[in-house]
């Protein structure tokens, strides 16, 4: 039985191939390893660009057509997959180490009680020669100088029960909807439900880090880093609405927190960085309660929360 991977892809003309060329190699090196075959799928989802035709010559892909955003794609391939141990996601615009599909697989192969195994990450270093876009490198290079990281990164993963529900299986307070939460639009990010639902359901025991990087380029603007975080709290926020039992678990396993002896034995230049990281999140906090508050009050149309970044988009080498 052939491994499917599923490369979610919107608007990725600019990576798509950097990134089936990485995951090319390190597929066929964990095939070499561990006799284990794969299947490569390209989920297009709602293309503006030419991210399809450049897939046209491209062999030995199942391409498909999918609506409605990141989750669905991953629904589809998921339905079409009965049966399978697990199955790997990645996003389009990152570039795989040639162990990464390895490490993935052998993780989950070695414990059964593992419910998601995740590559590691490892930004590139910024384009723009900026105080901010050197600030945002440095804090994702350092894991932000948190602690312990509890959930699993998005961006590549291998797991091994998908579950995320519909949006009409879903059940959540009727009153409390707003065209800020807009929860009747269902879970729209995978990373934050899977992870939640696995601390819940299994410990952080169940999430495991894989050491083999992908390499991406993290947000090098304030507008980028804006889009990143509040996709990120608003879907938090989203989560907590549709599942308030999981609230606790997310509280006391999921959050991250400041190492203050990792910040302590960072050199000057880098706690310099880290101070100029936590003034623009102030102004991303700012700008976060002003959008709440002007879509829940005074808005009729929802809030856009899938707006990209275009920075990241750009091509990795």
């Amino acid at each position: 039985m052939k491994i499917p991977i599923g490369i979610t892809a919107r608007n990725e003309a600019a990576t798509i191939l950097g990134l089936i060329a990485s995951l090319r190699v390190s597929v066929a090196r964990a095939t070499a390893a561990l006799g284990v075959e794969y299947e490569i799928h390209v989920l297009l989802n709602d293309n503006e660009d030419n991210t399809p035709a450049l897939l046209d010559a491209q062999p030995d892909l199942f391409l498909w057509e999918t609506h409605g955003g990141l989750v669905e794609a991953q629904r589809a391939l998921v339905a079409a997959s009965p049966g399978v141990p697990f199955v790997i996601f990645t996003d389009a615009d990152i570039l795989l180490h040639p162990d990464t599909i390895t490490q993935l697989t052998a993780a989950l192969q070695a414990d059964p009680s593992l419910q998601i195994a995740y590559a590691a990450k490892l930004p590139v270093p910024p384009k723009p020669h900026t105080p901010l876009a050197q600030a945002l490198y440095l804090y994702n290079l350092n894991e932000g100088y948190q602690t312990t990281r509890n959930y699993c990164n998005g961006q590549c993963f291998a797991i091994r029960h998908w579950n995320i529900p519909t949006a009409d299986e879903l059940q959540w307070d009727i009153t409390a909807d707003n065209n800020f939460l807009n929860l009747s639009a269902g879970i729209r990010t995978d990373d934050i439900f899977l992870s939640r639902d696995v601390l819940r359901n299994h410990g952080p025991a169940a999430l495991q880090c894989v050491p083999a990087a992908v390499r991406y380029r993290p947000p090098e603007t304030l507008r980028g880093m804006f889009r990143k975080y509040q996709r990120m709290c608003l879907e938090i926020e989203r989560m907590h609405h549709f599942f308030p039992d999981s609230r606790q678990t997310h509280t006391r396993l999921g959050r991250r927190a400041l190492d203050r002896s990792l910040l302590r034995q960072a050199p000057f230049s880098e706690q310099f960085y880290y101070a100029i990281f936590q003034a623009a999140l102030v102004l991303c906090k700012v700008a976060y309660s002003a959008q709440r508050l002007y879509y829940t009050h005074l808005s009729n149309e929802p809030c856009p929360t899938w707006r990209p970044v275009q920075e990241t988009k750009e091509p990795l080498e």
